[in-house]
């Protein structure tokens, strides 16, 4: 893994899933307010992980592993934010999505915001990609707030299977690239 890309802010570190991630996740998981807005049943932190790896085997790019850079190494998961293609919504399938999910007691902080900034900067500059979007529950009112500081904007609605109801589909455009003389 030498070589995968780390970001890093001024509070956190974000790094490639491993399979050791799992275990953490699956404690942020057990917190029946973090998994709230989540399709249920919210899948099982070590398939979750082997997906995460899967993804960035396949196409380059994933979720990252978020640590808090101050706190001593059993305490420095808070979660994840990355990038991945939402194949459980087939008509957004090939679309890639900014996601997040943190512990609760990093919520309130601006640590999603603050990590999902550092993913949308990488997403568009090191990835080239064209745009991003983000699915959201419309009672999720922290999400959106963080969508918004990243900029995405409601695009529509879809409707979510698995939640059997209507979400709503957030996306950003890429930057245009200005030439320089």
């Amino acid at each position: 893994m030498d070589g995968d890309p780390i970001l890093q802010t001024p509070r956190l570190s974000l790094r490639r899933w491993l399979p050791s991630d799992a275990a953490a996740l699956a404690v942020i998981d057990a917190d029946p307010e973090v998994t709230r807005y989540l399709n249920p049943p919210v899948t099982p932190a070590a398939r979750f992980s082997e997906r995460c790896m899967e993804h960035w085997e396949e196409h380059g790019f994933g979720f990252f592993a978020v640590e808090l850079r101050e706190e001593p190494a059993p305490d420095r998961f808070i979660g994840f934010v990355g990038v991945g293609y939402p194949a459980f919504l087939p008509e957004l399938a090939r679309r890639p999505e900014l996601g997040w999910r943190l512990a609760r007691d990093s919520w309130g902080r601006g640590l999603a915001t603050e990590a999902a900034v550092a993913v949308r900067e990488d997403a568009f500059e090191r990835l080239g990609l064209d745009e991003l979007i983000s699915i959201i529950h419309p009672d999720n009112a922290a999400s959106k707030r963080v969508a918004t500081k990243v900029g995405l904007r409601i695009e529509g609605t879809i409707h979510h299977s698995g939640l059997d109801r209507e979400v709503d589909v957030w996306q950003l455009t890429a930057p245009a690239v200005t030439l320089r003389r």
